[in-house]
């Protein structure tokens, strides 16, 4: 079986099996998900973190942040606006902007806070 084809590795994606506990040291009971608006949502999530995922005995990702960068993302997550931040930094709010866009292509953030999400699972702030 090839690896790279998840769908077959997976299932067939008709139906997905959610613990009703995350509790295993009892009976483990779970509810049968069939074809719906859950499930497909079910399959979406899986293959954010199917792409999003670091593969097993991968190198510690780095911290490709500079200062400048950790201090704008800290600004970004804490509400300020685009020109409050980019006065902080020393920056026109141009560059700010595009900096925060290359950070989220960097991150694959599509916005604001799931970039501060992203960012702080990965200890960056």
């Amino acid at each position: 079986m090839d690896l790279g084809d998840r769908a077959e590795c997976a299932g067939d994606r008709r139906l997905a099996l959610m613990p009703l506990s995350l509790d295993f040291t009892t009976e483990v009971r779970a509810a049968v998900i069939r074809p719906s608006a859950l499930l497909d949502g079910l399959i979406d999530c899986w293959e954010l973190c199917w792409r999003t995922a670091t593969p097993l005995g991968a190198p510690a990702e780095e911290d490709p942040l500079g200062e400048k960068d950790r201090q704008m993302l800290t600004l970004l997550v804490g509400g300020l606006k685009d020109e409050a931040i980019a006065r902080q930094s020393g920056w026109s709010v141009r560059t700010m902007r595009r900096r925060i866009s290359r950070l989220h292509e960097e991150l694959g953030a599509a916005n604001r806070f799931q970039a501060g999400v992203i960012a702080a699972r990965r200890g960056w702030i």
